[in-house]
């Protein structure tokens, strides 16, 4: 009796070697990755963070401005026009600020502002004082300094209550003398677009930047 033939077991093909990663080296690599990431991310985020916190200050400071302008329009009506003078002034307007109930610190808070680093107050010029808004005949200082040229306030970090001084008219070398006076409280870490707010005595407010003054 012939016995059935047996047939060859198939070949098995030979496994091409593949590289395994131990769990612990993907773990470790997945925290580096993630470390990396986060690391390139910090600087920009805090940029973004910081060019936002400085948009907003700009927009609280024009706010303070604007309101204590129009209380300084509306002290100079009850006083022939005649802006207050300089060693109190901030005591002689504060009358006459007005904001909404609930306000944290009540209309005073227009009189301090938010900066890059220490709190912004605001430096009013001696030369206002006793600046007539209604121009009249029988006031000659409109023709001398005009209320487009003439700066009110200006902001200064850790300015005091009544703070004053000296700001020239802007026009000719007094628009440079200017730039000496100005703090620059926001966008501070950039040295061209650092920034400083003022307001006119015609009711402008604008701002001023540090490459203002550069040629």
């Amino acid at each position: 009796m012939s016995e059935t033939p047996v047939e060859p077991s198939p070949v098995r093909p030979t496994k091409k070697a593949t590289l395994r990663l131990d769990q612990r080296i993907l773990t470790r690599m997945s925290y580096t990755f993630v470390t990396l990431f986060i690391l390139v991310l910090i600087p920009t985020g805090y940029k973004v963070y910081l060019n936002f916190k400085s948009q907003r200050d700009l927009t609280i400071g024009k706010t303070n401005l604007l309101n204590i302008y129009k209380a300084l329009a509306t002290y100079a009506q009850d006083w022939d026009g005649r802006l207050p003078p300089a060693d109190r002034w901030t005591e002689l307007v504060a009358g006459y600020l007005h904001a909404p109930p609930n306000t944290p610190g009540g209309a005073m808070s227009y009189t301090k502002g938010p900066g890059d680093g220490e709190e912004v107050g605001y430096v009013y010029n001696d030369l206002a004082a006793g600046y007539n808004l209604e121009p009249t005949p029988k006031d000659d200082r409109q023709k001398n300094i005009a209320p487009g040229e003439l700066v009110i306030l200006i902001e200064k970090a850790g300015a005091k209550m009544n703070e004053h001084s000296v700001i020239p008219p802007q026009k000719g070398m007094g628009i440079e003398k200017l730039g000496k006076l100005l703090d620059f409280p926001h966008f501070s870490s950039d040295k061209e677009k650092a920034t400083s707010l003022v307001v006119l005595a015609n009711g402008r407010i604008e701002q001023r930047t540090r490459q203002d003054f550069q040629h």
